[in-house]
């Protein structure tokens, strides 16, 4: 119940990436600076839990003795360690508790020392398997499935439920492992994690690192990396999870999610029609959503921290909004009268009197902005309509026009905020409104923010527009007000318009943050947009060619990342001499050269030509018919997909990228990437067999992530472990 994500990224060294991952396992190693972070971090937790809450779910008795603590060292340690606590560590643990009752201290005292001693442990800081055996395969034991299961499938411990069925030994059982894990897929965390494997796998943080030659790229705007990456993370969870596509459709499903910066860098900002493919229509309506990793591991500097409460609206169907902040518990609310609703892609209107409420008060979240003594609430929202009063409750943790913890709400042309403080009255008073005319019949950016010395911000689409000092804290909170959107409890204030995104936050964010949170990311259909679609149509990837967009460094990063393949070293007694090339000439033209020179066409044909349809965008992403020297660009081909004998004719970018996605090699190199990042360690041959099985299963499955995942946890690299002779 502890957020230190902030301190965790400010005090432990980064992890590395290995083999094209930062979870490789042979490169996680442990040196000095860990040990003091860990030291850092686990004091910093046990000063901010709630101890004799957490000691009350794990032991009976609160007496500073051998038998109470033995059943909270087991049962704790269980939790935290991940699994049953062997006598060796129960006896050294109780070391500890003998040493403070000796110095005099208390039962909480103990615990808090327990507790930092365990989250330093070993068996907390690795996954610590037993191997001893015959020296043949075994199978893991239940603990030690729900470990792998979690990792593999969250990159977080296992749930309560999970722990449970292990403790059962249901975990034995295949048919109710492939049930834990379709109720794993469902939960916020598994997207989570799997934004972060494409954000690995793509290198994503490389476009922190670029910069393009000013006198080339006047244009360049170090936040366009941030909005390339927001792209491609917003594509994947698009396609992967909103639409549940294959995997290998990420290479050509066309749709894509640009910022306005973004949108403007691909001339794809306009509400002009053209004959040329570097223009196209703005086709949808903007879509708020920042993609789910935002906050995560790998997101923008700047990036928010995760938030206690998230709510994006997309599920299309139902009456329960879903909280997907990834939180173990989250706080979903209930559409009470459907008639007043309309689901559409990406949002919510309210047409009509309702109330959309959680089903209980939010305890976790009050107890959490209670000790921050910090708040930020954020809505992307479209009003109905500038004339509605009362205020019309948007947001709301109250129980009634004259009592509440904290509100968003719009009272005409103003947005209005309140806020209960020790200082306050009980009804938030005095409020803070936003300027005049803020209230305006299209997607707004509404962002409230308080620190805890109690500066109050109010940002209007991104832009600071009205501030107060709120004194006092907020311990005064009623514990027991439920959360509720479009109305009051009392059912008396209700708010026509639609929601696109709300979250809420337990400590106030930077004007930075708030700027990047209100990047409209507007949802592009690119089916007239032959020239882009697809991952390799991104900036993202666009950018592996440095300023150049050389052909040599895509068509490689093509053969290794998509085709599994590669390019050993020249022969001994080759000159590799670069073939001279003449000033002015296309990327094209100069590849061409090398291919037709024996010296090089050996490796080059290999890899060259798989660019050969991306030479029509530059070194950052920019499409054009010509390039700076006036070279008329072209975008036809032929590649030889490795394994294949004849090779393939190819007119158009699009044309390829349908190639690409239609070749088994490429769906079988996504099973290898995802199951490498699954399993946190280079794949070898003695797994190509068990490869093999899991790519037939996730491809009978749909080939979609979670097929894949399912035949990942069901397979023998998760089922079994390898032993060692017990000496």
């Amino acid at each position: 119940g502890v957020d230190i994500e902030p301190e965790a990224r400010r005090i432990l060294p980064a992890d590395l990436r290995a083999d094209g991952f930062s979870n490789t396992a042979y490169n996680l190693n442990v040196d000095l600076g860990h040990v003091e972070a860990y030291a850092k971090l686990a004091e910093i937790i046990v000063e901010r839990m709630d101890v004799p809450a957490f000691a009350a779910r794990h032991a009976k008795c609160k007496k500073l003795d051998d038998a109470c603590m033995r059943e909270l060292i087991t049962s704790a340690g269980t939790w935290l360690l991940r699994g049953p606590v062997l006598e060796h560590e129960v006896a050294s643990l109780l070391r500890v508790t003998k040493a403070v009752a000796d110095e005099g201290g208390d039962f909480n005292e103990a615990v808090r020392y327990v507790v930092e001693v365990m989250l330093q442990s070993p068996r907390f800081i690795y996954r610590i398997e037993n191997q001893r055996g015959d020296g043949g395969e075994r199978t893991v034991t239940g603990h030690e499935l729900a470990v792998r299961m979690s990792y593999t499938l969250w990159g977080a411990p296992p749930d309560v439920e999970l722990m449970r069925a292990a403790a059962a030994g249901e975990l034995a059982d295949r048919a109710k492992v492939a049930a834990q894990v379709e109720r794993m897929l469902g939960d916020p965390r598994t997207i989570k994690r799997s934004l972060r494997f494409i954000h690995e796998w793509l290198n994503l943080d490389r476009l922190d690192n670029m910069r393009p030659a000013i006198e080339r790229f006047p244009n360049w705007d170090p936040q366009l990396a941030a909005d390339m990456r927001q792209e491609t993370l917003a594509y994947f969870e698009e396609v992967v999870w909103r639409q549940q596509r294959p995997l290998n459709e990420l290479l050509n499903a066309q749709v894509t999610f640009l910022t306005p910066r973004l949108a403007r860098h691909y001339g794809l900002l306009t509400t002009e029609v053209s004959g040329s493919a570097t223009v196209a229509r703005e086709l949808e309506a903007p879509v708020p959503n920042p993609p789910s990793a935002l906050g995560a591991p790998g997101a923008p500097a700047g990036a928010a921290p995760t938030p206690i409460a998230l709510y994006r609206f997309d599920a299309g169907m139902g009456d329960i909004v879903h909280d997907v902040s990834g939180h173990s518990d989250p706080l979903n609310l209930k559409i009470e009268n459907m008639k007043g609703v309309q689901w559409d892609v990406g949002k919510l209107n309210i047409t009509g009197p309702t109330m959309i409420r959680s089903a209980a008060p939010p305890k976790r979240f009050i107890d959490a902005i209670k000790k921050s003594k910090a708040i930020t609430i954020e809505a992307w929202v479209t009003p109905a309509s500038t004339n509605q009063t009362g205020p019309a409750r948007l947001i709301t943790l109250s129980s009634g026009s004259g009592e509440r913890n904290v509100t968003i709400g719009q009272d005409g042309g103003k947005f209005e905020f309140r806020l209960r403080t020790t200082r306050s009255s009980d009804n938030g008073m005095p409020a803070l409104s936003s300027t005049d005319r803020t209230v305006q019949v299209k997607p707004t950016h509404v962002v409230y923010t308080r620190d805890a010395a109690g500066k109050a911000i109010v940002y209007i689409n991104g832009q600071r527009n009205a501030a107060m000092d709120t004194t006092g804290d907020m311990n005064n909170w009623n514990n027991g007000y439920r959360l509720m959107l479009a109305n009051e409890s009392t059912n008396d204030r209700p708010w026509l318009g639609t929601y696109h995104r709300v979250a809420i936050y337990d400590r106030a964010l930077s004007s930075q943050q708030v700027h990047m949170l209100g990047q409209s990311i507007t949802r592009h259909d690119l089916t007239s947009v032959p020239a882009r679609g697809g991952i390799l149509t991104q900036g993202s990837t666009l950018t592996v060619g440095g300023d150049d967009a050389s052909m040599v460094t895509r068509g490689l990063f093509v053969l290794h990342d998509l085709l599994y393949s590669a390019v050993g070293n020249a022969p001994p007694g080759v000159d590799t001499t670069p073939v001279p090339t003449k000033p002015g000439q296309s990327q094209r033209t100069v590849a061409e050269v090398r291919l037709k020179d024996a010296s090089c066409s050996g490796c080059h044909s290999r890899f060259e030509p798989l660019a050969f349809a991306l030479e029509k965008f530059n070194g950052i992403g920019a499409y054009s018919e010509v390039d700076e020297h006036g070279n008329k660009l072209r975008e036809d081909g032929e590649i030889l997909i490795p394994g294949n004998s004849n090779p393939i004719s190819y007119k158009t970018t699009a044309q390829l990228m349908d190639i690409l996605a239609s070749s088994d090699r490429v769906k079988r190199n996504m099973t290898r990437k995802v199951t490498q990042f699954a399993i946190g360690r280079p794949l070898v041959e003695a797994d190509e067999a068990v490869v093999d099985k899991i790519h037939e299963a996730s491809q009978q499955g749909g080939g979609t992530y979670s097929s894949l995942m399912t035949a990942i946890v069901l397979s023998d690299l998760v089922q079994r472990t390898p032993t060692e002779p017990t000496p």
